[in-house]
């Protein structure tokens, strides 16, 4: 037979467990709407069907805690003449049938970038290891975690481009698109788009500096300022595309809440101690529908939270936020076994090549700096934001995985560390010997591990 064959094979029977799997999830695990906030989903979507309908004025949407695109997409399912149990039903079989999608299109570019074992590889992991946990429930999760992986790949791809203004300001006008698509999902992308522009102006000034060469732009005229370079008008072009998306609802949101980024998450609750506080605070006083009637002096802010707290105290809560990450990773989904095995491996590069790794960082410190300080933002935020999520830090963390695994798998095939060699006794052991081990993992998982777990484990945390 084939091996285009056998392969095509696989994957069809890979997608059949993959949807038989997340279907009885849906029946037999996620039967309540009301939990994982599935509710607020289905009734955000049929204010986007009553808008589309010509409701008058236009109802808001998600209170300003649930973003509007993935209700957009759920309001293409629904009919007034459905019942909230049947909705419900349609939106959870939707929502499988979305990961599907979003699964190929992931399988495409994974192809674009690695090579077919590698890439083969984590496509499961992400398939198996958490997306098909999340894929029966009316939840924005698993859109977002694509679009973010999307304009994370591309700002990565601007910050390394050389040659050319068309190599740079492409990918950086992507990233502003789908960086805004992903706001759009869920609030959480100024702060990555913030590590971006800070990316570009290290790129620039390295440039101008001769460490990675300079572009088209700027070789003709090496004293030309930094804010003409490629890296610096990447950045602009990025946030003008991110900005000219996110218009729409940024007016909305100036023109009823009084300012242009409003999201009570970011704005208030995580400024609280813990949900109890934040259930009885702000939310009591209408901050879904306008700013909340409270006196200025008793609302929540970054100011005010560092004021009233000790640096111990700040510590202390995100240290437990570091805690709920390690035990709901164990508890929950099945991934964690492949980022310890990945972080693992790449330690192991990184204490055996080291002198290559730190040439790699010097040739590209925009890239550097954009991937340390994101990861550290990122991790920092999620485990100070734990208390007041209402279901801990899992659902946040799983967003960066994808990033983190593809990031690994570019350095595992990368010269000159998928040609490193370790002895063992007399066993050679390779790069690709630890791909090898993946594949095993996941085919020990698939046989035997996946559906008990998938069929225990509620996937809307």
């Amino acid at each position: 037979m084939p091996g285009s064959t056998v392969r095509t094979l696989l994957l069809l029977a890979l997608a059949g467990f993959y949807l038989a799997g997340a279907t009885e999830h849906a029946k037999r695990v996620n039967n309540f709407k009301a939990r994982g906030d599935q509710s607020g989903y289905l009734g955000d979507a049929e204010a986007v069907y009553a808008n589309w309908h010509g409701r008058t004025p236009p109802l808001l949407i998600g209170e300003r805690n649930r973003m509007p695109l993935y209700a957009g997409y759920l309001a293409l399912f629904y009919s007034p003449s459905m019942s909230d149990d049947e909705y419900f039903v349609v939106a959870k079989r939707a929502n499988i049938y979305l990961s599907l999608g979003l699964l190929a299109l992931l399988a495409a570019i994974l192809a674009r970038f690695l090579k077919p074992v590698p890439a083969a590889n984590l496509l499961l992991v992400v398939a198996f290891g958490y997306f098909v946990f999340k894929a029966g429930y009316a939840q924005s999760e698993l859109l977002f975690y694509f679009l973010f992986f999307v304009a994370f790949l591309l700002m990565l791809k601007t910050l390394t481009a050389r040659g050319g203004a068309s190599r740079t300001l492409g990918p950086a006008a992507g990233a502003g698109a789908f960086a805004a698509l992903a706001h759009l999902t869920k609030a959480a992308m100024l702060p990555l788009m913030a590590i971006f522009v800070v990316s570009c102006v290290v790129k620039g000034l390295s440039q101008k500096r001769g460490r990675e060469g300079f572009s088209l732009l700027s070789v003709e005229n090496p004293s030309r300022p930094l804010f003409w370079t490629e890296p610096f008008l990447a950045a602009v072009v990025a946030t003008a595309v991110f900005v000219a998306v996110l218009s729409p609802y940024l007016l909305t949101n100036k023109r009823v809440f009084g300012h242009y980024f409003y999201n009570v998450n970011t704005t208030f609750y995580m400024w609280y101690d813990d949900w109890p506080r934040a259930s009885v605070g702000t939310i009591l006083h209408g901050d879904g529908v306008g700013w909340p009637t409270m006196p200025a002096d008793q609302l929540p802010s970054a100011s005010r939270y560092w004021r009233e707290h000790t640096a111990g105290q700040i510590a202390a809560r995100v240290a437990a936020g570091f805690a709920d990450m390690a035990e709901r990773s164990y508890k929950t989904y099945w991934y964690l076994n492949y980022v310890v095995a990945f972080l693992a491996f790449a330690l192991l590069l990184v204490a055996t090549r080291w002198k290559d790794v730190s040439a790699l960082i010097r040739a590209r410190p925009a890239a550097a700096a954009f991937l340390v300080m994101y990861a550290l933002a990122y991790l920092f935020g999620i485990a100070f934001y734990a208390p007041v999520s209402g279901t801990g830090t899992t659902r946040f963390l799983l967003a960066h995985l994808l990033p983190l695994l593809f990031v690994l798998s570019l350095l595992f095939t990368r010269e000159p560390f998928c040609s490193s060699e370790w002895k063992v006794g007399r066993i050679a052991l390779r790069t690709r010997h630890f791909q090898l081990l993946i594949s095993a993992m996941l085919a020990f998982d698939l046989l035997f591990v996946i559906w008990p777990r998938l069929m225990t484990t509620y996937g809307g945390f």
